[in-house]
C-alpha cells in the first residue's frame, strides 16, 4: 500500500521545512508539539541515503518512534538495539550480532539509548586513511531525541559521539528542555551540531567567557552564574542552528495553573523534623514491629542532610542500602491525601498518574492504595503497559520522572496528575507534565503537588520556577531571532 504523507499543522510544517533546509539543525519544540512526527515527515521528504541511527532515552526509544511510525504508516524498516520483538532487553551477544550486519543490511532505522553510544563506537570496525586510523560509522543520519541528555561535555557519551561526528551528514537534535539547569547546559548541544563554531572548541572556554565564578569549595568554583549580558550574546551566537516552536500557534490543550496541595504533619512528627534539622541525627524505631532495637540516622553534610529532610518530609527514612525495603515510615499525611485524590477519580471514572521521586514511595503507596480498593500500579517502561494505561485499565499509575518522565505518549489515558513528591530537576518536572499534556489530550491537565508544610518540601515549587525562568528567556530569544527566517521558510 502506498505511503500517504500525514497532514501536518502549520507549526508542524515550519519545523518540517526547517529540518529539510538545515542538515544540522535543533528542534526546540514544545513538550508535547509532535516532535517525532514532525521529524519522521521531514525524513520521508529529504529520503537520506543509509542508515538512521535514534538515540533516545530508554522509554522513547523503546515505545514512542515505534509506535508513531505504526500509526502513520511511515515506510521504515525498524530495529532497536536495546530489546527484541518481544520487547525483552537483548543480551550483549545479540547487540553485537544486529551490529556485525550494519554494513551489509538494507537501510534500516535504529533506535538506541545514550548509555549505549559508547559501547557502539567502540564496536565499529576502524581503516586507515591517509596514515590515520578511522572509525567506520555506519549512520550519515543520527537524530538525538532529548538532546538535552548530552549536556555534559565531560559524559561518556558526549565523548563518543563526538568522536564520529565527522562521519556524519545529518543530525537533528529534538528537546522541550534544552537548558534544564543553565545555559551552560547548551555549549555541548551546539559544539555536535557545528563541531564549536557558535560557541567554540572547548567546553571551558566557553565557561569562563560567558560565566563567572559564584561558589568555592576548597579554593575551587563549584557553581557558576552567567555575565550581564552574556545570556543575549549566547542567544544570538545560536539562533541560525535551532528553531523554537514559540512563535507558532500550537493547539496544545489547556494547561491549568498547577495546584500547590499543602500537607501539615502532626506537633511530634514537626517536633522531630525540626530536630534532625538541627542536630542532623535522628533515633528511628526499627522497620521490624518485632525488633524493640532503635536505629540511629545521621547527615554528615548539609547536601546528605537537604536529601534526607526532603525524604522526611515525603514520608519515610531510608534506613540500609536497600531502598527497596530498607526504609522506615514516619508519617502517612501524604498517602491519605492521595487516597482522597484517588477516591475522586475513581468517582469521576478518571485516572491518575502519580510521579515520585523515592524507591520507598513506590512501596508505600501502591501498598496502600490497593488495600483501600484503588488498583495501583508502578509503570515499568513496557509497550504493553502503556497500551494499557492509554486504554483507561490503570485507575493509578506510579512514574518515576527520572527514568520514564520522558517522550512517553501518555495522554489518551488521563489528565489527572499528582506528583505525591517533587523531583530538584526542572526538566523532569516539565517532561512528566508533557506526557499527559500533549496534542490529543481532550482535557484539561490539572497538575498538583503534595508539598509538606513547615519543610524544605514546601520550598520546592519555588526552585523549579526559578528554573523555568532561565529556560523561558532562552526560548524566547530564539524565538524573536529566526522570526524573519521562519517567514521565509513558510514562503518558500
Amino acid at each position: 500500500m502506498a505511503f500517504t504523507m500525514p497532514t501536518l499543522m502549520s507549526h508542524q510544517v515550519t519545523m518540517k521545512n526547517f529540518i529539510v533546509g538545515h542538515p544540522f539543525c535543533g528542534v526546540w519544540l514544545d513538550i508535547g508539539g509532535a516532535k517525532t512526527l514532525t521529524t519522521l515527515a521531514a525524513l520521508a521528504e529529504v529520503r537520506p541515503s543509509g542508515h538512521i541511527l535514534v538515540i533516545a532515552p530508554l522509554s522513547i526509544a523503546r515505545s514512542s518512534w515505534l509506535a508513531e511510525i505504526k500509526k502513520w504508516g511511515f515506510p521504515l524498516r525498524t530495529k532497536s538495539l536495546i530489546v527484541d520483538d518481544n520487547d525483552k532487553r537483548l543480551t550483549t551477544a545479540q547487540r553485537h550480532e544486529i551490529y556485525d550486519g550494519f554494513f551489509t543490511d538494507m537501510p534500516t532505522m535504529y533506535f538506541i539509548n545514550q548509555d549505549l553510544i559508547k559501547n557502539l563506537v567502540d564496536s565499529m570496525p576502524t581503516k586507515r586513511y591517509g596514515g590515520q586510523s578511522q572509525i567506520m560509522w555506519p549512520f550519515p543520519t543520527v537524530i538525538v531525541d532529548e538532546s538535552q541528555e548530552f549536556k555534559n561535555p565531560t559524559s561518556v557519551r558526549f565523548k563518543a559521539l563526538k568522536k564520529v561526528r565527522g562521519a556524519i551528514l545529518r543530525m537533528i537534535q529534538l528537546t522541550g528542555s534544552p537548558a534544564p539547569q543553565s545555559l551552560m547546559d547548551v555549549w555541548s548541544q551546539m559544539y555536535l551540531l557545528d563541531e564549536g563554531l557558535a560557541l567554540g572548541v572547548r567546553f571551558t572556554a566557553f565557561r569562563e567567557k560567558y560565566f563567572q565564578p559564584k561558589q568555592y569549595v576548597n579554593g575551587r568554583p563549584v557553581s557558576w552564574q552567567i555575565l550581564p549580558g552574556a545570556d543575549e550574546t549566547i542567544h544570538q551566537r545560536i539562533n541560525h542552528l535551532v528553531l523554537s516552536a514559540e512563535n507558532a500557534t500550537i493547539p496544545m490543550p489547556t494547561p491549568l495553573p498547577p495546584e500547590v496541595i499543602p500537607i501539615t504533619m502532626d506537633d511530634d512528627t514537626k517536633a522531630a523534623y525540626k530536630d534532625f534539622k538541627r542536630d542532623q541525627v535522628i533515633e528511628l524505631a526499627t522497620p521490624d514491629p518485632t525488633d524493640p532495637n532503635t536505629l540511629i540516622i545521621t547527615a554528615d553534610n548539609a547536601a546528605i542532610l537537604r536529601g534526607k529532610l526532603l525524604q522526611f518530609a515525603s514520608g519515610t527514612l531510608y534506613t540500609g542500602d536497600n531502598h527497596d525495603t530498607d526504609f522506615t515510615q514516619i508519617h502517612t499525611q501524604k498517602l491519605l491525601k492521595l487516597e482522597s485524590f484517588a477516591a475522586d477519580a475513581a468517582a469521576a471514572g478518571d485516572t491518575l498518574l502519580v510521579p515520585y521521586r523515592y524507591r520507598s514511595d513506590a512501596r508505600i503507596v501502591p501498598a496502600h492504595l490497593n488495600d483501600r480498593g484503588y488498583p495501583t500500579e508502578v509503570f515499568d517502561g513496557s509497550r504493553r503497559m502503556i497500551e494499557r494505561w492509554n486504554a483507561q485499565e490503570i485507575p493509578v499509575m506510579l512514574l518515576q520522572p527520572a527514568s520514564h518522565g520522558r517522550g512517553l505518549n501518555l495522554q489518551a489515558g488521563g489528565h489527572e496528575l499528582v506528583w505525591y513528591s517533587l523531583p530538584d530537576s526542572l526538566e523532569q518536572w516539565l517532561q512528566t507534565i508533557g506526557r499527559l499534556l500533549r496534542i490529543g489530550q481532550p482535557h484539561d491537565v490539572r497538575v498538583r503537588s503534595l508539598v509538606t508544610l513547615g519543610t524544605i518540601d514546601a520550598f520546592q515549587p519555588q526552585l523549579l520556577q526559578r528554573k523555568k525562568i532561565t529556560q523561558d528567556a532562552l526560548l524566547e530569544a530564539v524565538r524573536e531571532e529566526v522570526a524573519a527566517l521562519l517567514d521565509d521558510l513558510s514562503l518558500a
